[in-house]
């Protein structure tokens, strides 16, 4: 009955913090990722080729994950944490003083390098502060933290647009991430955790490496050319775009725990072979279909296989090692940033000679060759009914 009555009554006070700090991830990416393509096509008239060395300076940070990660881990996990929120809320607090496409490449390096540190430590909190076992459960109800917080931005960017301008929408969302981070300070530190190594390559976590790679590479395409490409070759309009990342947002607020709970209960393998089928379909539509409505419903498609990611992380929680986890997922997000400094770059000049189909015909291609190798990703014991291992024995193989 409590359960039923109350979703957060097994949650701890530090969780509720992270949960809260979330909520601020969400708001940031609620108005960065719903206003930015229609900003920089509205304020700059900014080309593909434009687009992909921005988003390629972007994301070099991901590159320097694990330099970073060696510095952090030299701190408490929740300041360190909070610290990259802030850097990052401040980067997009810039947004409003930028009137050139320099400036902008500036500040989104600076949010970037926040972002960059906070994922594998967000990761990191997540599951040693989240209630224990069904890992995918409690990381489902944090993405539907996110998604809630996301959609109240998207609905303040609807109300307030025309108010305040892109320019003061980016400072608001700067500024609650801010505050998401200062409130990360609150936790409680655990000393008792074991010292960390800077980063982990190690070949058992080779099939970890291998997807996130791959999804780096995928994902960064989508993320910089699909909203574009609607924009810039469909004439999609700003208010059709919150409308659009409103339906979006809402649809994985309320599938998002259930999503949890899916890698549960079939488990990773199963999980991530049927987001890299839909994800195939999705970037395939995308190259051949002209009409819109459809393309709206593909892109509402694509962002609701995230359970993809979710299984991932539990995923390289189950076969590593407690000393292993922290280092491992940095170089996950490494491996992952590899791909995505390289992506839009590439995309950018494929678009400008070769015409926008061809970065969607790559990225359905990616996804096969993602669901290939995610038949590698080792099963849980259940799954093939043998007699459980230990731990120490499950990573060695």
């Amino acid at each position: 009955m409590s359960r039923l009555g109350n979703p957060f009554a097994e949650w701890s006070r530090d969780f509720k913090i992270l949960a809260l700090a979330t909520a601020g991830v969400g708001v940031f990416f609620g108005v960065q990722l719903t206003l930015f393509n229609n900003y920089i096509v509205d304020q700059f008239g900014i080309e593909p080729y434009e687009l992909g060395i921005l988003e390629g300076l972007r994301e070099v940070p991901g590159l320097l994950n694990v330099l970073m990660i060696l510095l952090l881990i030299r701190g408490p996990l929740p300041v360190m944490g909070g610290l990259m929120l802030v850097i990052m809320g401040l980067g997009l607090m810039a947004y409003g003083g930028v009137t050139s496409v320099f400036a902008l490449a500036v500040c989104s390096f600076i949010w970037s390098i926040g972002f960059h540190g906070w994922v594998p430590l967000g990761q990191s909190m997540a599951l040693r502060l989240s209630p224990p076992g069904n890992k995918g459960k409690w990381l489902g109800q944090l993405r539907s933290v996110e998604s809630l917080a996301w959609l109240a931005a998207i609905g303040g960017c609807m109300l307030a647009l025309k108010v305040v301008n892109y320019q003061g929408l980016f400072v608001a969302a700067g500024a609650i991430t801010v505050l998401g981070g200062m409130a990360l300070f609150l936790v409680k530190r655990e000393p008792a955790l074991p010292r960390e190594k800077g980063f982990v390559f190690k070949r058992e976590y080779g099939v970890y490496y291998a997807l996130n790679f791959l999804q780096g590479c995928r994902k960064q395409m989508f993320i910089t050319f699909a909203i574009f490409a609607l924009v810039k070759v469909h004439g999609m309009p700003v208010e059709t775009t919150m409308v659009l990342v409103l339906i979006n947002q809402v649809l994985v607020t309320l599938t998002a725990p259930a999503m949890g709970r899916l890698v549960d209960y079939y488990g990773e393998r199963f999980m991530l072979s049927a987001s890299y089928i839909g994800l195939a379909l999705v970037f395939f539509g995308y190259a051949v279909i002209q009409d819109r409505t459809t393309l709206y419903v593909l892109y509402c498609v694509d962002n609701l296989i995230f359970f993809g990611g979710i299984a991932l992380t539990t995923y390289v929680h189950r076969i590593s090692s407690e000393e292993d986890l922290q280092p491992t997922l940095s170089m996950g997000v490494t491996m992952n940033h590899i791909a995505a400094v390289i992506a839009p770059l590439v995309g950018g000049v494929a678009w400008y000679y070769l015409g926008y189909q061809i970065i969607f015909y790559a990225g359905s291609a990616l996804a096969i060759v993602s669901l290939l190798v995610s038949q590698k990703v080792e099963p849980r014991a259940s799954e093939t009914q043998e007699v459980p291992v230990s731990d120490d024995i499950k990573v060695e193989a």
